[in-house]
C-alpha cells in the first residue's frame, strides 16, 4: 500500500497527464484558430504558468512549440492539396497574411511553402514513372 504522500505524487502525475492529453487535443481541434498558450489554459481552467509546466515535464517541450508542430502539420496536408491556394491555406490555418505564413513555414521546414509544393510534385512524380 502507498504512503499518503506517494497516493498524493501518483494523482499529481495522473492529473497532469490528463491535462496533457487534453491540451494535446485541445491543439489538434483549435489551432488553426488560436495560437495562444492563454487560450488553451484557460479552456483546461489552469494558468499558463502550470500549463507550461507540465507540458515541458511530459513533452520536453514548450506549449508553444506543439501549437506550432500541429500548425506545420495541417500546412504540409493541405500544401498537398493543388487545388488549395497558397493563400487560402494562410488564412485556413490562421495566418493573417501570406507573408507571416511563409516565414512561419520557412522557419521549421526550410523552404517557402511554394518551394515545398514544388519539390513534392517532383518527388510524386519521380516515383509514379518509377
Amino acid at each position: 500500500m502507498l504512503a499518503v504522500e506517494d497516493q498524493h505524487a501518483v494523482e499529481t502525475i495522473q492529473e497532469a497527464n490528463s491535462l496533457y492529453f487534453k491540451f494535446t487535443d485541445l491543439v489538434q481541434q483549435h489551432c488553426s484558430q488560436s495560437k495562444d498558450v492563454k487560450y488553451y489554459a484557460d479552456r483546461l481552467f489552469i494558468s499558463n504558468k502550470y500549463l507550461i509546466s507540465i507540458v515541458k515535464k511530459a513533452s520536453g517541450k514548450t506549449p508553444h512549440e506543439i501549437i506550432d508542430e500541429n500548425l506545420l502539420k495541417e500546412a504540409y496536408a493541405l500544401l498537398g492539396n493543388p487545388e488549395k491556394t497558397i493563400s487560402d491555406i494562410a488564412y485556413a490555418i490562421g495566418f493573417n497574411s501570406i507573408s507571416a505564413f511563409g516565414r512561419f513555414f520557412k522557419k521549421y521546414s526550410m523552404l517557402s511553402p511554394s518551394e515545398y509544393r514544388k519539390d513534392k510534385i517532383c518527388k510524386k512524380g519521380n516515383s509514379v514513372e518509377q
